[in-house]
């Protein structure tokens, strides 16, 4: 997946491209920029719409943010099926965070950052794993792989 600053770029060059000739099929204008016909007929919506509204478009950032916003709501909502409610799953790692935090300052025990860091991302995978989907295997992963970071430092495997 590229970072959001490729999604950008693309987006520029497809309406430079669109407001060239607007007459250029989605396929040619996809192959030219390379990204998907969809997306080009997405930008191309959105470019007309604007136009209908009598937006004005210097330089087409109202679409990018517009589109920028409909991927992240997207992000978000498929987030929401795998992992449950953010604000439900804040809560309970938040608790769980609090129950390790407080049996530690009790027993006034010391641990290294990365043990830290490795409890608090297992409470974070533990909260989505019983307000989401306990069957969805990244969250296990996830959990087996802060363990295995600390384990292998501990034995002198520093990664």
């Amino acid at each position: 997946m590229k970072k959001n600053s490729g999604y950008g770029q693309k987006a520029v060059k497809v309406m430079e491209l669109l407001s060239k000739d607007p007459t250029y099929a989605d396929a040619y204008v996809a192959a030219k920029v390379g990204c998907h016909a969809t997306y080009v007929k997405s930008i191309r919506k959105k470019m007309v719409h604007a136009q209908q509204e009598e937006a004005p478009q210097s330089d087409g950032a109202d679409v990018i943010h517009e589109m920028a916003q409909e991927s992240m709501d997207a992000l978000l909502a498929k987030r929401a099926e795998q992992y449950g409610s953010f604000m439900f799953s804040a809560n309970i790692a938040i608790r769980l965070k609090s129950v390790m935090h407080n049996a530690i300052a009790q027993k006034d025990v010391h641990l290294a950052p990365d043990q830290m860091l490795a409890l608090d991302m297992i409470a974070v995978k533990i909260s989505r794993i019983l307000t989401g989907n306990p069957s969805h295997k990244d969250s296990w992963v996830d959990i087996a792989g802060y363990a295995t970071l600390v384990a292998d430092r501990l034995q002198g495997n520093v990664r």
